[in-house]
């Protein structure tokens, strides 16, 4: 299973500082001896009814460089109280205090610049495996642009997870136990973002599972992705494993046109003085599907599929054989290609295909002037050149002719 890095804001970090304790310190032996010194006090409290005690617990100051944490260590008193004595204070660091209870990570980020703190307050609760706790309050997503070359879609989502329940969810050992997301068929370029302390992603079967604990309240999670589009029309089918009490579908006016008959009839709405159509519909219940008809897609022209096919396809990947065949049907097809021009029989081909002969031509003439001067070096310059000659013998033969 391939891990995928995520981005996090505030508390987030602190999982990597758990992990990382006692590496990379920030060099406390260079501050100066009239470093001014503090102590950090605070009381940890579980909102568990019936709750197991909160005493010996570790708790962990973090002093967040950018050379990395540096980390003090205690353990919660009788009455879940702890305190960091000594603390030397530098205002170019982040603070903060995070415990860790029932495999599930709590802190608070704490500013020091005013002095002694004696009131950090943390919260815990006891966890739950069971995702049954788990539901969204909200589901949006927005189409947001459109790649005519690559014929893929860029979307954002942001839901709005819930747990309603006095019980922290922990993801399980099993793997339906983890907190799941459904992503279309080839989708590209997954990044999140969440608030949620230590959240931590990788790409699964069918979408992506979310390593983090969701404590009581609502939490926000942010992804996007790009996925592809084979024609001018595309139905794009999501399902919500946790259902969502209002569901929103988006699209810039002039990128896509969107329907869905699930979810009613579209309208206007203009954000930041751009307009947008919106679908919005009630809620739809934990495990439901719906399906978003997108219409009104750009094809790819002759110059962007060559474009692709240049930046995707690696000379290394290709045989040298099949290269000294392109390179001598360029020859040939080049003789050929200006008789037939100058006796006027390109009309022959339809108009599409001769555009992108010619476009291929320009390009290859292009590329032989770049490296003439100097400017390409020869792999690069051979990559490009069979990547073209593949392209050319891709468009088969004239009409009536057997000569590409």
């Amino acid at each position: 299973m391939v891990r995928a890095a995520v981005s996090r804001w505030g508390l987030a970090i602190f999982l990597f500082a758990l992990a990382s304790s006692g590496a990379l310190r920030y060099g406390m032996e260079s501050v100066s001896a009239q470093v001014q010194t503090l102590t950090v006090e605070g009381k940890i409290s579980n909102a568990t009814a019936g709750g197991s005690e909160v005493a010996g617990l570790p708790v962990t100051l973090h002093r967040i460089s950018i050379f990395g944490p540096d980390d003090l260590l205690t353990t919660s008193g009788e009455n879940g109280e702890f305190r960091f004595y000594d603390v030397e204070f530098d205002p170019e660091l982040s603070y903060g205090v995070s415990v860790r209870y029932q495999e599930a990570i709590y802190g608070t980020d704490i500013d020091l610049s005013a002095g002694s703190l004696n009131s950090v307050m943390i919260t815990v609760f006891d966890s739950t495996i069971d995702d049954g706790v788990i539901s969204a309050s909200s589901a949006s997503l927005l189409f947001a642009s459109v790649d005519r070359t690559n014929q893929t879609i860029s979307a954002l989502e942001i839901l709005r997870l819930k747990n309603s329940s006095d019980r922290a969810y922990v993801p399980g050992n099993e793997p339906m136990q983890l907190l799941r997301f459904g992503l279309p068929v080839g989708a590209t370029n997954l990044q999140l973002d969440t608030r949620l302390i230590g959240a931590d992603f990788a790409k699964v079967d069918l979408g992506f599972a979310l390593f983090a604990s969701v404590p009581p309240g609502e939490h926000e999670i942010m992804f996007s992705y790009d996925f592809p589009f084979p024609g001018d029309e595309f139905t794009l089918e999501k399902s919500y494993r946790y259902g969502a009490d209002i569901i929103r579908v988006l699209a810039p006016l002039e990128t896509v046109a969107i329907r869905s008959d699930h979810l009613g009839p579209v309208a206007s709405v203009t954000i930041g003085e751009r307009p947008y159509q919106i679908i919005e519909s009630g809620g739809i219940e934990r495990g439901g599907r719906i399906t978003v008809q997108l219409g009104g897609l750009p094809a790819a022209t002759a110059v962007d599929r060559v474009s692709r096919n240049l930046d995707s396809i690696r000379f290394e990947y290709a045989a040298p054989a099949a290269l000294v065949t392109l390179m001598i049907g360029l020859v040939v097809y080049g003789g050929f290609w200006k008789r037939r021009r100058s006796n006027g029989e390109a009309s022959a081909a339809s108009s599409e295909q001769v555009a992108e002969r010619e476009t291929i031509h320009q390009m290859i003439a292009e590329l032989q002037e770049t490296f003439e001067k100097g400017s390409l070096q020869e792999d690069d310059y051979r990559r490009r050149l069979a990547i073209l000659n593949s392209q050319l013998t891709s468009l088969g033969q004239y009409p009536n002719s057997g000569v590409l």
